[in-house]
């Protein structure tokens, strides 16, 4: 039998619940615990709004892009032809973006138009984004167009008339009248079929268009501004991407899902940072409780260990005795954390108690999603901190000589 442990065990389950030590030492658990539940979901949170992100932006962020580094534009022959050797490589759409003014009826407004081929659909399922009327399908040569919810709000739009339609005009770049405005402007009409709806940025800037119509109001054929790739597998996001960007050359920037979006993850990542360092450093306050608990135990306990002394004990295993303590607060603490912290955040992702408010995002709840990694790093580091306080006080416990 382990003796210190059998005694430890009679401290932590003693039935004197008046005792201001075995208050302390309750107070300690409920510290550890609340710390840990809070690590849960605040981790849980962010991994949901993370998750979020990823989503909206999946529409218009491909597993990889290809752009240039020598200009906004480039052939695509080259670009294709090494992206048919790729295995890994599923299919691939080519898009042409260019600010433009958009003219609809009194309305005016400068947007992005994104001219996309009819791979487009297979690379992003738009179709799960269209908010009114349709996408458009097969018409590479139509002049259609789908447009962002942001965009159709400034230019007053409606759908289904094929006599309101949208005029796109862009400096023309072969002509320099610049007393007779008309001429300084290529321009061509477009009717609306749709509007969809993604992220508050992106719905407010592009409308979408096929890609010969916006390469015919360039007068760039052949010429793309990017290349959007699907991967088979996109957790060869990374070896795919370092394989094209060695064919391709300096002159082509490859990007994965993440680089397209650098700054607002990390942005994401530093609040998370943050706000985990903060928790952090509540949870090193509170831990100060063990130690005040084990304080005072040693404390109270000064006679029973002049008995332990004399029945043979050695110092060693006494202190092993409130380190078992301090073990038994602590992990049992941090068990009733994760247990909470898991139930509550079950609770949030299956029925949405916390809510965000009406109209202030694109969900009505705080989002959740609980990684098992992190259930692991919130009961390692509660642990560790919790660990550090009980060898505070035990250290210093003054014993005689054996």
């Amino acid at each position: 039998m382990n003796l210190p442990l059998f005694i430890a065990k009679r401290y932590f389950f003693s039935k004197n619940k008046l005792s201001s030590v075995n208050m302390v030492s309750r107070i300690s658990q409920f510290a550890i615990a609340i710390g840990a539940t809070a690590l849960i979901l605040v981790l849980s949170v962010f991994n949901g709004f993370e998750k979020l992100v990823l989503d909206m932006y999946s529409v218009f962020d491909p597993h990889l892009k290809i752009t240039s580094n020598v200009g906004k534009t480039f052939h695509q022959d080259y670009v294709i032809s090494s992206l048919e050797l790729n295995e890994n490589i599923e299919a691939f759409s080519k898009t042409l973006e260019e600010k433009v003014l958009l003219k609809y009826n009194s309305k005016e407004y400068i947007a992005t138009i994104k001219g996309v081929d009819s791979l487009y659909q297979k690379i992003t399922n738009f179709d799960s984004i269209i908010v009114d009327g349709n996408y458009f399908k097969n018409s590479d040569q139509s002049n259609v167009t789908v447009v962002g919810r942001g965009v159709a709000y400034y230019l007053s739009l409606s759908l289904g008339s094929l006599f309101d339609q949208i005029t796109v005009l862009i400096p023309n770049r072969k002509k320099n009248h610049l007393l007779n405005v008309e001429s300084s402007f290529a321009q061509k009409n477009l009717i609306p079929i749709g509007v969809f709806g993604v992220q508050q940025d992106i719905d407010s800037e592009y409308l979408i268009s096929p890609l010969l119509f916006v390469q015919d109001l360039l007068d760039k054929k052949d010429i793309v501004s990017s290349i959007d790739i699907i991967l088979k597998d996109k957790n060869q996001s990374i070896k795919t991407k370092l394989d094209l960007q060695q064919k391709l050359g300096i002159d082509y920037k490859v990007q994965t899902r993440y680089e397209q979006q650098e700054f607002l993850y990390k942005i994401m990542n530093s609040e998370k940072l943050a706000v985990l360092l903060i928790l952090l450093f509540i949870l090193v306050i509170s831990s100060f409780n063990i130690i005040g608990s084990l304080t005072m135990l040693i404390t109270e306990k000064k006679t029973s260990i002049h008995l332990l002394q004399s029945v043979g004990m050695t110092n060693s295993s006494i202190k092993s005795v409130f380190y078992y303590k301090g073990f038994i607060t602590v992990l049992s603490g941090t068990l009733i954390g994760l247990f909470f912290g898991l139930i509550l955040s079950f609770i949030q992702l299956k029925f949405g108690v916390i809510t965000m408010g009406e109209g202030s995002f694109v969900i009505n709840s705080y989002p959740v999603l609980i990684k098992i990694l992190d259930v692991f790093f919130v009961f390692g580091t509660v642990l560790i901190v919790g660990f550090l306080s009980v060898l505070i006080p035990v250290q210093n416990i003054k014993l005689a000589k054996s």
